[in-house]
């Protein structure tokens, strides 16, 4: 075999090696489906798991009110492990978006909280993505 053959075989070789190391979790695959669930007041557990829980807190002296959103309810947490995670949480007042947050795997897990004027808002609504589930969305009156 000539230097040539060798350095081709060489090339493609870490080529492939390449492609597989970077293959092996594909995060970029996200359900985007709207999801909810078959009886609100009755949630299987599994849409209990992906379903945002709205907690709303005191206001402070500034007028914001802190509104934390977990994923997962009745005791239920959302894994974050690299094949199954929330990457996102979305905060609504009235309809007008007011928050974000993008969360990796598996060293983040479903949990954001925002700092809120609340003050004329009649509802908040959390969205929380999963990227195998699809989107989830809780509403409560304020």
């Amino acid at each position: 075999m000539n230097r040539r053959n060798v350095l081709k075989i060489a090339g493609v070789t870490a080529l492939a090696m390449t492609v597989n190391a970077n293959a092996s979790v594909d995060t970029s695959a996200k359900n985007r489906i709207e999801m909810s669930p078959k009886d609100p007041k009755k949630m299987e557990k599994g849409e209990l798991k992906h379903t945002p829980l709205i907690t709303i807190k005191d206001k402070d002296a500034k007028g914001y009110t802190l509104v934390e959103i977990n994923i997962g309810q009745g005791g239920i947490i959302h894994p974050s492990t690299p094949e199954h995670w929330i990457d996102f949480i979305e905060l609504y007042a009235d309809d007008k978006l007011v928050g974000k947050s993008i969360l990796e795997a598996e060293i983040s897990r479903g949990y954001a909280c925002f700092s809120v004027k609340l003050d004329a808002v009649k509802t908040l609504k959390a969205k929380a993505g999963c990227n195998l589930h699809g989107i989830w969305t809780s509403t409560v009156s304020v």
